[in-house]
């Protein structure tokens, strides 16, 4: 994707993946490369909506996806946050309003909440956006009060983020993408 349309320069990217400079260059003119990669980009940003509905992460381990996130081209994060956002959104009213009305909170829709929260909280940290006012402001009392306490989750995520911004600052985790990024180009020579 990166030598397609990503932040990062061919130079970096023919450095990383082994791939002559030239080819890259080449694939950028080639009508059949472009297509693939366009409509990759749709299967590439549904398979990590629902990798993140359905699979539950530790903190760091959605600090990192998120930050892989927020690595990528542009229109490639947007059609990743965009749909996942209004999920997220959508579920959390629901949440507050079928709190405020005294019904019973599912299981299922509190797992998702706490899922996309903590995915949604993290993002913020690589990726801010105006979703920010939102999630302080209406999301992170509701996980916090009720998603937390029901799910017995114990600690909240609070200090522990904060810590975790300590410990695995941007540019290590970086680092640790590009290390990521040239061992899995590797497997295609």
């Amino acid at each position: 994707m990166q030598a397609y349309i990503g932040k990062a320069s061919l130079r970096w990217v023919a450095d990383l993946s082994c791939i002559s400079l030239e080819l890259l260059h080449q694939w950028r003119q080639e009508p059949r490369f472009l297509l693939v990669m366009d409509w990759s980009k749709s299967i590439f940003s549904r398979a990590i909506q629902e990798n993140l509905a359905l699979n539950d992460y530790t903190l760091e381990e959605y600090y990192c996806i998120a930050a892989e996130i927020s690595l990528l081209e542009e229109s490639l994060r947007v059609v990743v946050r965009v749909p996942l956002y209004q999920r997220f959104k959508k579920l959390g009213r629901r949440l507050i309003s079928r709190r405020q009305n005294n019904l019973s909170l599912s299981k299922y829709d509190l797992r998702l909440f706490r899922r996309l929260f903590l995915f949604f909280l993290t993002l913020e940290q690589h990726w801010p956006s105006s979703a920010r006012k939102r999630i302080n402001e209406d999301f992170l009392p509701l996980a916090r009060d009720v998603v937390w306490p029901l799910l017995n989750e114990g600690n909240w995520v609070e200090s522990a983020l904060e810590s975790l911004q300590q410990t695995a600052p941007l540019p290590q985790i970086r680092h640790e993408l590009e290390n990521r990024l040239s061992e899995t180009l590797q497997s295609f020579y």
